[in-house]
């Protein structure tokens, strides 16, 4: 088994023609694809591209979105041996440009808005590529039968940008980084599919992830086709009521998503969500930033279906933290490592650190035994980056509450905790409680400079419809945090915005708020 055998490995049984993909269109359009359909036209795809020069360990960048020929490009690649780099479709000229120099690029798949958007402005800088290929382009060749592809090759790889690569990557001001994962990580990823969510062959998974994102590569591809399962692809932006009519018309076993679409729904109401028809839906994830308590409630409530929290990182190649499904979910919680492997808390002294208990409540960096993860290398980022590997242990830079019972609770990025008075306090701790408030849809928590105590909290705040920035709102969502988390803990300094800045994978990016200090 390989990646470049993913459409194949159906064929010859029963799930050959059964369900692979399905995809709805903005237009209302729906295509359905078997998994015989999927390898017929992934060599055809292979072929054409092995004309035209692709090869074996050719870095290949996908920026073609929420549409049936990125996963059929995705296939093709990798029976060509070639590394799949998918591309958000939104990117702007400079960013495009810096992720296909990293990736050291040889081959560009593009819809025709993204060319004339990001790809026509730098044209004439891309002469290191040696194809770009239009939407247009790649139709006809999945229409028409091309030259027979090369027998497969054992060199497929996946490099994906880093949902934490937010700093400027233009002019010199950075570059952004990326992971390099060759085929090996399959089998930890689907296993550890099969441990978040218990999914089996005939099950329809939906992954809200944009292409462009590790998420929809994994849990949106890889995962249903490698245990026969079917994917869901929806074209269409994902808002609550696109995310309500996809769940009553379409036989959604699994639902993987982020705490951005789960916080949408919830602002417009459970009385919305009940009246929805769920089907078969039986299991909703969620990955990308820490869920909090009072999402994992609400799911129970409206949908019949407890929000499942989940932690694991590109460099991860699969699920570390979750909770076992014969368990109800920890609300607040990432949960408990998967099987096999061996995850600690730390505390970094310098270049070197030290383990902390294992015993009893701890506060700590999480880290990662490497022998128990695939192999991974990474690419770009910026020079002077702490060192994420140490004496054979993967370092995270995400700081956690491991609790008595051995689950973990997210308190943020290493770089984003704040000292207030000697105390490190985790960003999400002081989210978490903000956004249980009935006016607070999302929150931003980060440290400003004070002279008496180290830093003092800032919570930047986007409000809910039918309640206004007042004065007197702002007091009462002090006094709201000063009961939930003492005087010491409550963010005196409350500023409100129409919207906090995101990456694409929906994570809040908190160092741009820091610059509107």
């Amino acid at each position: 088994m390989s990646l470049a055998d993913l459409a194949e490995r159906h064929l010859g049984t029963a799930r050959a023609d059964s369900l692979a993909l399905r995809w709805r269109g903005r237009d209302g359009r729906k295509r359905d694809f078997t998994f015989a359909d999927l390898s017929l036209l992934s060599d055809r795809l292979a072929g054409h591209l092995a004309a035209i020069g692709m090869k074996a360990g050719d870095p290949v960048a996908v920026m073609t979105g929420r549409v049936p020929e990125t996963a059929v490009a995705a296939l093709a690649i990798w029976k060509l041996g070639g590394v799949f780099c998918p591309l958000f479709s939104d990117l702007g000229p400079d960013p495009l440009l810096a992720r296909l120099q990293v990736a050291e690029a040889k081959l560009l798949l593009v819809s025709d808005e993204a060319f004339a958007k990001a790809v026509k402005p730098i044209r004439e800088q891309l002469g290191f590529l040696s194809s770009i290929l239009q939407s247009g382009a790649l139709r006809q060749m999945l229409e028409e039968d091309g030259p027979k592809p090369p027998k497969p090759s054992a060199e497929a790889g996946l490099l994906h940008f880093t949902s934490g690569t937010t700093a400027p990557v233009s002019r010199g001001a950075g570059r952004p980084r990326a992971i390099l994962h060759d085929q090996r990580f399959e089998a930890r990823l689907v296993a550890s599919g099969r441990e978040l969510m218990g999914i089996e062959a005939g099950d329809m998974l939906w992954c809200t992830g944009e292409p462009g994102w590790g998420l929809y590569s994994t849990f949106g591809l890889i995962v249903p086709m490698a245990l026969g399962a079917a994917s869901l692809m929806d074209e269409s932006p994902v808002t609550p009521t696109r995310c309500l009519t996809v769940l009553e018309e379409e036989p959604v076993d699994l639902w993987y998503t982020t705490p951005t679409v789960i916080r949408s729904l919830m602002g417009a109401g459970i009385a919305v969500a009940r009246s929805a028809r769920r089907g078969r839906l039986r299991l909703v994830a969620s990955v990308g930033e820490p869920l909090s308590a009072d999402a994992v409630d609400w799911g129970q409530r409206a949908l019949g279906v407890a929000f499942r929290d989940s932690w694991w990182q590109t460099e991860t190649g699969g699920v570390v933290l979750c909770h076992p499904l014969q368990e109800q979910p920890r609300a607040g919680s990432m949960g408990r490592p998967l099987h096999g492997l061996t995850v600690k808390l730390i505390e970094r002294l310098g270049d070197e650190f030290e383990f902390l208990p294992d015993e009893g409540e701890v506060v700590g960096e999480i880290a990662l035994k490497v022998e128990d993860l695939a192999p991974w290398k990474s690419v770009g980022g910026e020079q002077g980056a702490p060192q994420e590997d140490i004496e054979g242990w993967h370092l995270t830079h995400d700081i956690a509450r491991r609790d008595e019972n051995g689950n973990y609770w997210f308190l943020g990025r290493a770089d984003e905790v704040v000292n207030v008075a000697g105390r490190k306090v985790g960003p999400f701790e002081i989210e978490a409680v903000l956004m249980s408030h009935p006016a607070v849809a999302e929150v931003g928590v980060v440290g400003a400079p004070d002279l008496q105590s180290h830093q003092h909290l800032v919570a930047f705040i986007a409000l809910n419809p039918g309640f206004d920035p007042v004065c007197g709102l702002r007091d009462e969502l002090y006094h709201y945090a000063v009961e939930h988390l003492g005087a010491n803990l409550a963010p005196a300094d409350v500023r409100f915005e129409h919207h906090l800045p995101r990456t694409s994978s929906g994570k809040i990016i908190r160092r741009r708020l820091m610059l509107k200090l």
